[in-house]
């Protein structure tokens, strides 16, 4: 009797632990994670991306968070196993429209949530603004604009610190000496956007012009031909572009550029040793707003990439090359991405730099006037030889608006995916604006250079060319710092010509 019994113990414990492995299995729940990045910005534009392609709540559906030294966009649905994988499935067409990889299937709490400093708070935001002014002074230029006056309650203001760390990371903020108030002990509460105080409120007057780390809200809006809808929205754009106004003659703002200029150099954002390019083209108008610098040679960076583009759609227009699927992946890593191997692999399919560049200058020299594609992206993007004109980017923008080049809708497909800019985020420029840009970025060079399509009141769309190019002479020795000076000027040069189309064609 014993061997039976001994076995009947055993089954029991083997239905125990299927028991018990079935409950811990189903217990466990899971979430949809979008896109990982080093950059807490790079996450929050992924996030606003994604709230329009899925249409989901930001904070409530849609979290940033961290998960080791990333920040990441997901959905903790709280879901089993099964409900995250139908869900995923549901959303991979439109994520692939849009840009976006399928989306990562990841357990509940395989993450961390990230964290602001509440400073203090006032049922009256006005008494806030002298600890605000207080505090702001003591920062670094570049932080100021992380502090905010924002409602946190029904009738409840607090001065909060963005700094979108982990707990530990945000307490030790909270701590620091730049941050105490002495009024009351900092709280942390969890990072999420809520409304802020007008800029009256939050900024004080000495810090007004420090855009150029400003935690924007504003989104990117993404053009994908493969929606039937908006790639007719994109092959209809130049029919429904707002007409020039009546009685008002669309002038250059070129002293007004200069002054700037010159208040740059001032406050120390633009050095002795570097020169500027900032070219703005109305579309609509076919008519230069600003050209300063615009026929001088700069270094192109990651700038030639549209112009390999070019080369390589030159090529599948004539039948001699074909745009497989391994050709659109590597062109979306090349133009989004900015991906160097991407770009080389394009140049080694051309034949090299050499060929590369006669194919531009012999079938496009009619547009361009100095393009120069001299090297393949050495390793590190140490990339110095190849060159453009600052006007040379306004003709590529503007015969690609107007459909003049060959596979025109793709090449604004890939521009529009999302991806960082220094002509639109940061800037006074409306959410809403269609962006099309590919930036530039070596220790010798931070440019950008794409069209802006933004509303009138009414409704119609006004499209403008931006380039923007800080170049030096040598390799700063703060080379983070240079970087947010040179996209400052960029993208409070945007700034201003935005605000001179808004002026002229009545813009929201």
């Amino acid at each position: 009797m014993k061997p039976p019994r001994f076995f009947a113990i055993l089954c029991s414990l083997f239905v125990v632990l299927v028991s018990f492995t079935n409950t811990a299995t189903a217990a466990q729940h899971y979430a949809l994670a979008y896109s990982w990045s080093k950059e807490v910005q790079r996450a929050l534009d992924d996030r606003h991306k994604l709230a329009q392609t899925l249409s989901l709540r930001i904070d409530s559906q849609l979290q940033v968070v961290a998960k080791g030294s990333k920040f990441g966009v997901i959905y903790p649905l709280n879901g089993t196993l099964a409900q995250t994988r139908k869900l995923a499935l549901n959303q991979s067409k439109a994520l692939t429209s849009a840009g976006f990889t399928p989306a990562e299937i990841i357990p509940q709490g395989d993450y961390s949530k990230l964290y602001h400093v509440l400073l203090c708070q006032s049922s009256d935001p006005k008494r806030l603004k002298k600890e605000h002014d207080r505090i702001v002074a003591k920062l670094p230029a570049s932080k100021r604009a992380l502090l905010q006056v924002e409602k946190n309650g029904s009738r409840s203001y607090g001065l909060v610190y963005h700094c979108w760390a982990s707990k530990s990371a945000a307490s030790a903020i909270g701590r620091s000496q730049a941050l105490a108030s002495g009024k009351q002990v900092p709280k942390l509460i969890v990072a999420q956007e809520r409304s802020m105080m007008p800029a009256a409120v939050n900024v004080p007057s000495e810090v007004n012009g420090d855009r150029a780390m400003k935690m924007s809200s504003r989104c990117r809006i993404a053009i994908s031909p493969n929606q039937k809808a908006q790639s007719k929205a994109i092959a209809d754009e130049p029919a429904k572009l707002a007409q020039p106004p009546k009685r008002h003659v669309i002038t250059a703002i070129n002293s007004k550029v200069q002054d700037f200029i010159r208040e740059q150099r001032s406050k120390g954002n633009l050095q002795r040793q570097e020169r500027a390019a900032l070219v703005a083209y109305d579309l609509t108008n076919n008519t230069y707003l600003a050209s300063i610098n615009s026929q001088s040679s700069f270094q192109a960076a990651s700038m030639i990439k549209p112009f390999v583009a070019l080369a390589f759609f030159h090529q599948v227009n004539k039948g001699k090359m074909q745009y497989s699927a391994k050709s659109r992946q590597m062109m979306e890593r090349m133009i989004q991405h900015s991906d160097n191997q991407a770009t080389n692999w394009f140049i080694r399919q051309l034949g090299g730099p050499a060929r590369c560049n006669t194919l531009i200058n012999s079938e496009y020299g009619r547009l361009f006037s100095r393009v120069r594609i001299r090297e393949y992206i050495p390793p590190g993007g140490k990339t110095y030889k190849n060159s453009a004109l600052p006007q040379d980017y306004v003709q590529f923008l503007k015969a690609l608006w107007h459909k003049d080049l060959p596979y025109s809708n793709e090449m604004l497909r890939v521009m529009s995916l999302p991806g960082r800019d220094r002509i639109f985020w940061g800037t006074d420029v409306p959410s809403g604006t269609l962006v099309y840009n590919k930036t530039g970025t070596t220790a010798h060079l931070c440019g950008d250079m794409g069209i802006l399509v933004t509303k009138t009141k009414s409704g119609q769309r006004v499209p403008y060319a931006i380039v923007g190019i800080v170049e030096r002479s040598s390799v700063p020795k703060d080379y983070k710092q240079w970087m947010i000076h040179g996209g400052g000027v960029i993208r409070d040069f945007s700034s201003l010509v935005y605000e001179e189309m808004k002026r002229k064609y009545n813009l929201m």
